[in-house]
């Protein structure tokens, strides 16, 4: 049997038990089980135990069992997947848990105002040793399980402002926690900025302690919390839990794959995402079924990067699972199989890193970790893939020589917060001859000293006219206002004006015009500012003009790139590599995915006539098309080792095999 760890595709079902679940177990049978198997082939399955409420949806002697079973549907579960070999994993809610919460206050995180939290546990205190662990341990030893995915983790962890934890804190740090004019805490203070880093450092040592105690206590039994080291902790991977995964939005579900996978795929350990198989937008507005093409393209966002992926889909209130749904969705199956000998265990590479920065995240978010305030970083991976060119996140840890080879690249999306150790490496790696793209007013001024010839005296919200020679558009932005001295070293690529209309048709025409983005030699190097936030607007709302616009800058830094594309934009590229082979895969972004207000779609608009380049050491012994093993024509060109190859058609996903 294959661990938990090592699947490629699996299968997710959940129904957070409340009190409502007197008839658990009683229309689940061994036939649904192995129809599901069957139709779906997958390598794990997860199923539910224990959801945010805090009720577990079998009968346990050691937690809070639903109020009323038919049968054990979990024993079900567990002897079926068993005949078929394949790992049994469960869904249990850690941190959130409503029920135990009730039945033990003193477990439960203190909020600002004194009160208990009602649905939170403490990091701090006793939930983990008190039912957690011997929870796990009882699925594990008593049930023969392989694996707990722990949902409502990190994400879910609050600050426990409880008087003992405050007065450790003040022990620990020499700091006390000081309050506003309203009697709050101040948040923005360095004694609250404090307070959370300490909030955090007791999560790590939590995770690891329960990680660890059921690691001795039941063997082989492995472990995923819930988005730890991904981008909600955008850190080095500090506990040994087993592998990492999580579930990303379930609405803009797409944009939210290419993002998550690449926070997963560089921190060294087996990870997998999961996709919601149905849409749900969390304010009632309804629930829609995901049609399989849709899942099979939120996979394509995941599968090239390496990882492996899982579909949700929630189980009835008492336990059992619609197979409508499951028999609609074989062909994601299908889809994912045919992907596996190529993308399992491959490398992506890229010429351009993204910085997504713990240190940043830390210092401007009032949570402890983070599910979102990450739309900068977001809307530079969202347009630098827009606009056909691979790219790479890399985290505060990632910044060595090791990590960076082969970036030309790194942008800094309106990066607010940096330590002096993260700058100086950040500027060896242009003084080296790479280059960085900084944006908005903070991350400029954090580089002001080595932008010649430019002064950034404030900033201000304003409408402005952006301009390309005689054309313009308009974007309401927080502009930097700097003024420049353009010279030997410094150039002015972009300007600007205020008002909300033009006033002529060429800047000429505009006394008032400034810049909004310049190009500064720095060592062998470039440093391109962009005085706006230019990112966190693309992530709301993508603009062509602005997508362009920055990819003309990254073309004009010069660097040869890895891979090249000439075509209609809307597709992602994500070169990677496996057993000496390099691919090149494709993946068809047309359509109306991003649409927030969209509840389903069943057709993707095949993209045609795609020339693709890459740069290469030697002319490649063959060059396929994957997986239907179509063998391409290629021209190769030993003085350039450029290769280029044409593509006919893409429906969906498909990769170049270039073989040497």
């Amino acid at each position: 049997m294959k661990k938990r760890s090592e699947g490629y595709f699996g299968l997710h079902f959940d129904f957070h038990a409340g009190a409502d679940c007197t008839q658990v177990g009683k229309t689940v049978t061994e036939e649904m089980v192995r129809e599901i198997i069957e139709i779906m082939r997958p390598d794990f399955i997860q199923c539910d135990c224990k959801g945010h409420a805090g009720y577990s949806s079998y009968p346990t002697k050691v937690g809070n069992p639903a109020p009323g079973f038919v049968k054990d549907q979990l024993e079900i579960w567990r002897k079926t997947t068993k005949q078929y070999g394949i790992p049994l994993a469960m869904h249990y809610s850690g941190v959130w848990d409503t029920k135990a919460m009730e039945a033990h206050p003193e477990w439960a995180a203190t909020n600002e105002d004194g009160s208990q939290n009602k649905n939170m546990a403490s990091t701090f205190k006793g939930y983990a040793d008190g039912l957690l662990i011997p929870q796990l341990c009882e699925l594990a030893n008593g049930y023969g399980v392989d694996a707990a995915w722990i949902d409502g983790e990190c994400w879910a962890t609050v600050p426990d402002f409880d008087e003992e934890r405050l007065a450790a804190f003040e022990k620990e740090s020499g700091l006390k926690l000081v309050k506003d004019g309203e009697g709050k805490y101040d948040r923005r203070s360095k004694e609250y900025r404090g307070f959370l880093d300490f909030c955090r450092k007791r999560f790590f040592e939590y995770l690891a302690h329960y990680v660890d105690e059921v690691h001795n206590r039941a063997n082989n039994f492995e472990i995923a919390s819930n988005w730890a080291f991904s981008s909600h902790i955008p850190a080095p991977v500090c506990a040994d839990v087993d592998y990492l995964s999580g579930d990303f939005t379930p609405i803009d579900s797409y944009n939210g794959a290419r993002f998550e996978g690449r926070a997963l795929c560089g921190q060294g350990k087996p990870w997998d995402l999961m996709a919601w198989g149905f849409f749900h937008d969390f304010s009632g507005g309804g629930r829609a079924v995901k049609s399989a093409v849709s899942l099979c393209r939120e996979a394509a966002g995941v599968l090239p990067l390496g990882g492996g992926f899982q579909m949700y889909n929630t189980q009835n209130r008492d336990g059992s699972v619609r197979l409508w749904e499951i028999r609609e969705l074989a062909e994601v199956s299908k889809f994912v199989r045919e992907r596996e000998p190529f993308l399992k265990g491959s490398k992506p590479l890229s010429d351009i890193g993204i910085l997504y920065s713990y240190y940043d995240m830390a210092n401007k978010s009032d949570s402890l970790f983070f599910a979102g305030g990450n739309e900068e970083t977001k809307g530079a991976v969202k347009l630098v893939l827009d606009s056909a060119n691979p790219c790479g996140i890399v985290m505060d840890h990632m910044l060595t020589p090791e990590f960076l080879e082969g970036k030309t690249t790194m942008i800094l999306p309106e990066i607010k917060y940096m330590s002096g150790e993260i700058k100086d490496k950040l500027l060896k790696f242009v003084d080296s001859g790479g280059n960085i793209i900084i944006s908005g007013y903070e991350c400029c001024k954090l580089f002001e000293q080595v932008l010649d010839g430019v002064k950034i005296d404030g900033r201000k919200d304003q409408t402005m006219n952006i301009y390309d020679n005689m054309r313009y558009i308009c974007q309401k932005a927080n502009l930097a206002e700097a003024t420049v001295s353009e010279s030997e070293t410094t150039k002015i690529l972009r300007k600007c004006s205020s008002g909300a209309y033009g006033i002529g048709e060429s800047t000429e025409l505009n006394a008032s015009v400034i810049p909004i983005a310049t190009q500064t030699k720095y060592g062998k190097g470039n440093i391109v500012a962009i005085y706006y936030n230019i990112f966190e607007l693309y992530s709301q709302a993508p603009d062509f003009y602005i997508r362009n616009m920055v990819a003309g800058f990254i073309d004009e830094l010069g660097p040869e790139k890895l891979v090249g594309y000439e075509g209609q934009k809307f597709v992602d590229i994500v070169p990677s590599e496996k057993d000496g082979s390099l691919l090149i895969n494709l993946t068809n972004t047309s359509g109306i995915y991003a649409e927030n207000r969209l509840r389903a779609y069943d057709e993707i608009t095949p993209l045609c006539d795609m020339r693709v380049t890459a740069r290469i050491k030697k002319e490649p012994k063959s060059v396929t098309l994957q997986p239907e093993g179509k063998i391409l024509d290629y021209k190769y060109d030993p003085a350039s080792g450029k290769l280029t190859v044409e593509i006919g058609r893409l429906d969906i996903h498909a990769i170049i095999m270039i073989d040497y």
